[in-house]
């Protein structure tokens, strides 16, 4: 059976986009981004991969990938205009369904937001419980706090004897 990557492709490389600088196509093209990287830093990752950790007290593979997980749970709720209801089945997941899960979250909140028009913008607001912020919040929040994620992934892997595949190219979103 195949996996949503696979079948898909979707992040395999960022495809070319019509010059468009809208809101929506801007925020489309850094969750393009974080699909991206997320893809192929996780592409390929082993057992061994997965249990490393920088030192002792740091968090393993695995655990960055769950952080990473809620991270875009909070960006597909704020999409959505929904409170973050932050699953706690994650630890059961293998990892394969943890990839699974996390690259389809990402298309899922870039289809959302490429329907957006700038009222949704104004009135979108990230809500956890009663504390709710503004939508740009997804910017300096879990956004950019997810791409920071993935490059620990990627650090990592190299540690553990696996780095990522050759030819990969973030500036061009292309596998060379």
């Amino acid at each position: 059976m195949k996996t949503y990557s696979q079948e898909n492709n979707y992040f395999y490389e960022i495809k070319d986009f019509e010059e468009n600088y809208s809101e929506s196509a801007i925020i489309s093209r850094f969750l393009h981004a974080v699909g991206f990287r997320y893809y192929w830093a996780t592409e390929g990752l082993r057992e061994n991969d997965l249990i490393y950790k920088p030192s002792l007290t740091g968090i393993s593979t695995r655990e960055t990938l769950e952080h990473i997980y809620i991270l875009v749970i909070i960006i597909n709720s704020g999409m959505k205009d929904t409170e973050v209801i932050r699953s706690e089945s994650y630890p059961e997941l293998s990892f394969e369904e943890l990839r699974e899960n996390t690259l389809k979250l990402i298309k899922e909140s870039i289809d959302i937001v490429l329907k957006y028009d700038e009222n949704d913008f104004q009135k979108s607001k990230i809500r956890f419980g009663k504390n709710i912020f503004d939508f740009y919040n997804l910017f300096h929040g879990p956004i950019s706090d997810s791409l920071y994620h993935i490059g620990q992934i990627v650090s990592y892997r190299r540690s553990s004897g696996n780095p990522l595949s050759s030819g990969v190219n973030h500036f061009l979103g292309k596998k060379m």
